[in-house]
């Protein structure tokens, strides 16, 4: 009968004192962190003018929630947003238009009107991990003070992502065009993938958009967002790098009833 044999090899346990432990699991976290940040990923946003918190809807966020909710965005970017304001029954719309969604809302101000604010809106699916309301500037012929709300949001993936709402001002291309440089100076920094939606009250060919937004890539057709029943093009949604995202899917919803704007629903892809 044969004689079977083991051999046994030495293990070494490693043995890491708590600040090499500690460097270890940061170097992990960032390598984790770098990853995220460089996988290809896909979102749905959209970008809304609700005509002063539901004018048309008497200021009720429940047929904009209906109707946001077919389409499941991640962000969605709001304008004309009333904050406490008498003319909307002094509500709070972003915040019960977020919580009828379960979405977190944030509202950035352009205006003070009577007693509330106005000005505009984000709603994400992700908490906000920055937020922050940059003024316009006002050249001559402007007829109200604008503003574009940047917030950064991240992913459970740990994707980064900024998200930004604006509405530019409805006197001149001039104007606007000014307006369109100072949201780019605020935007258009580093490499982190970034969604602009809004209303700019400017057709495709005029300079605001041609010229102004050039640097972006236009996530959007030129197909009529305004009025109701749409005949003219002033609703925008932008991704930038320029390069670096692709629109997958784009609509414009028609004849909502709820809105003089329509919304407009995206899916993008950053590379």
């Amino acid at each position: 009968m044969g004689i079977i044999t083991q051999s046994y090899q030495t293990v070494h346990v490693m043995k890491y004192k708590p600040i090499h432990l500690l460097v270890l699991l940061g170097f992990l976290f960032l390598a984790g962190q770098s990853l995220a940040q460089h996988t290809p990923f896909r979102l749905k946003v959209m970008s809304f003018n609700v005509r002063m918190s539901g004018e048309l809807t008497l200021y009720s966020v429940t047929p904009f929630a209906d109707l946001i909710r077919q389409y499941n965005p991640d962000m969605i970017a709001l304008q004309e947003i009333d904050y406490k304001v008498a003319r909307s029954n002094n509500k709070d719309f972003v915040t019960e238009l977020g919580a009828a969604l379960g979405m977190f809302p944030v509202f950035g101000k352009a205006i003070s009107s009577g007693s509330g604010e106005y000005g505009v809106a984000v709603l994400s699916k992700y908490p906000f991990t920055s937020i922050r309301t940059e003024l316009l500037p006002k050249p001559d012929g402007t007829k109200e003070q604008r503003a574009v709300l940047i917030t950064e949001i991240q992913f459970p993936s740990g994707q980064n992502l900024r998200f930004a709402s604006t509405h530019l001002d409805h006197s001149s291309d001039a104007v606007r065009s000014v307006m369109a440089n100072a949201v780019n100076a605020y935007l258009l920094k580093g490499d982190m993938p970034t969604v602009l939606g809004g209303d700019f009250n400017a057709k495709p060919d005029e300079s605001t958009i041609a010229t102004g937004m050039q640097q972006w890539n236009r996530i959007c057709t030129d197909d009529p967002t305004y009025p109701n029943s749409p005949t003219s093009k002033i609703d925008y949604l932008f991704g930038y790098p320029k390069t670096g995202c692709r629109t997958v899917s784009y609509q414009v919803i028609r004849q909502t009833n709820i809105s003089d704007h329509c919304p407009i629903v995206a899916e993008i892809e950053f590379q």
